[in-house]
């Protein structure tokens, strides 16, 4: 579901994160929400660092110069 590994763990904690929050809230007790609190902001924490890795730019090699008419005619 990440376009990368490291994504795909932080979405998959922060899945967890999720329901253990809503869990823990209407059934398992607040030590399950609180749980489930840590492990959101640990995945959000963790998909922020990463963030800045996915759009990084790429080294930009030498364009080459556009041929012309001119240069494709054989004399």
């Amino acid at each position: 579901m990440g376009a990368n590994s490291k994504q795909g763990w932080f979405l998959f904690l922060f899945l967890i994160g999720f329901t253990f929050v809503v869990a823990g809230l209407i059934y398992l007790g607040v030590i399950f929400a609180l749980v489930g609190l840590a492990f959101l902001i640990a995945s959000l924490v963790g998909l922020h660092q990463i963030k800045p890795l996915e759009h990084g730019e790429m080294p930009q090699q030498a364009a080459a110069p556009p041929a012309t008419a001119a240069k494709l005619r054989v004399s």
